[in-house]
């Protein structure tokens, strides 16, 4: 981490003198590096936004701004959220251009694929429930949106990838029809995504919740914030406990989390299922292109690396999800 960036935040925030150089710890994506710093006061951990994040656009600040806000807010109403610290009430530190993000230290640990548990994956339906329950109402927070990205767009973003010669490239280009396919039938229920809608937190997998010594969940990360289809959240992010996108996918931890949802208060839109299941696609397609881009970009080899097989696994992901969703449809 620049060591004139790390000086300049610990004054502006207060965080007293750092004891030693910050070390860069496991836990973020998409370009973005996580550091921990421990100084004379306590440890924070301190997110160095991605270099193609456009921090001179005030839609994106005013973003960061308030997924911070509503993660504090929900805080307050007993969510185990994690919120950045504020600088006379900004949180996102700009520093020569790189952006910041600081958090109060917490000692968790993130589930592997194949750590998950019963007890893990129904605790996080229960939040989920009670996420939704709160139905949080704002006037800052912008009406739901859904990603949408044309044939044309898909198809650019592939054959520039061909262009660079990159290592998923052809696979890629074989499998253009199918893609297209898939967000075809996604972009045809859109619609109905529209509906129904809680704010929340957007983004519930493996890595954006931290367990503590008494496997309790703390939500992180934040950034996706929104007001989204209930169903739709509730869906994937059973999804992706119960294994989706690997070869372990679990049927019966899909249904309990569902019915553990249902149970704990949550309500689950039979008619919204099959547009909730197609929005995974979605979500595919825009990660596909976010990081066939950072691939085509990056002078960071490690970032180049990490977006390279992110563009692998949304695709695998989308060839099993094409599979399950006949066999998901008759769960509910």
């Amino acid at each position: 981490m620049n060591q004139n960036h790390l000086a300049i935040i610990c004054m502006q925030l207060q965080l007293g003198s750092p004891k030693e150089m910050a070390t860069r710890v496991y836990g973020s994506r998409g370009g973005s590096f996580m550091w921990r710093v421990n100084t004379e006061k306590e440890s924070y951990a301190i997110k160095q936004l991605a270099s193609v994040i456009d921090l001179k656009s005030e839609k994106i600040i005013a973003k960061y701004e308030l997924s911070e806000t509503i993660a504090y807010r929900f805080a307050q109403k007993g969510i185990p959220a994690v919120s950045a610290l504020d600088c006379s009430g900004k949180h996102l530190l700009i520093v020569e251009n790189t952006g910041y993000l600081v958090y109060s230290w917490v000692d968790g640990y993130t589930l592997g694929r194949n750590e998950i548990s019963e007890i893990h994956a129904t605790k996080i339906a229960e939040i989920i429930a009670k996420l939704h329950s709160i139905n949080m109402n704002d006037p800052e927070i912008p009406p739901p949106r859904v990603d949408l990205h044309s044939s044309e767009t898909i198809i650019e973003a592939i054959d520039r990838a061909l262009a660079l010669k990159l290592p998923f490239a052809q696979k890629l280009k074989e499998n253009q029809n199918f893609i297209l396919s898939m967000n075809k039938h996604y972009l045809a229920i859109t619609p109905l995504l529209l509906e129904d809608t809680v704010v929340t937190h957007g983004d519930l997998d493996q890595l954006n919740v931290l367990w503590d010594k008494n496997e309790q969940p703390i939500l992180i990360d934040w950034e996706s914030v929104r007001k989204m289809n209930s169903t739709r959240e509730i869906v994937r992010t059973s999804l992706a406990w119960s294994g989706s996108g690997t070869e372990n996918f679990s049927f019966s931890l899909y249904a309990q989390m569902l019915r553990t949802y249902t149970q704990s208060g949550g309500v689950l839109n039979v008619k919204h299922l099959n547009a909730a299941l197609y929005s995974l696609v979605g979500s595919m397609v825009n990660w596909m292109l976010y990081n066939i881009e950072l691939a085509c970009t990056s002078d960071v080899s490690s970032t180049r690396d990490t977006a390279i097989d992110e563009v692998n696994g949304a695709v695998r992901a989308m060839m099993q999800l094409e599979i399950l969703i006949p066999e998901l449809l008759k769960i509910v």
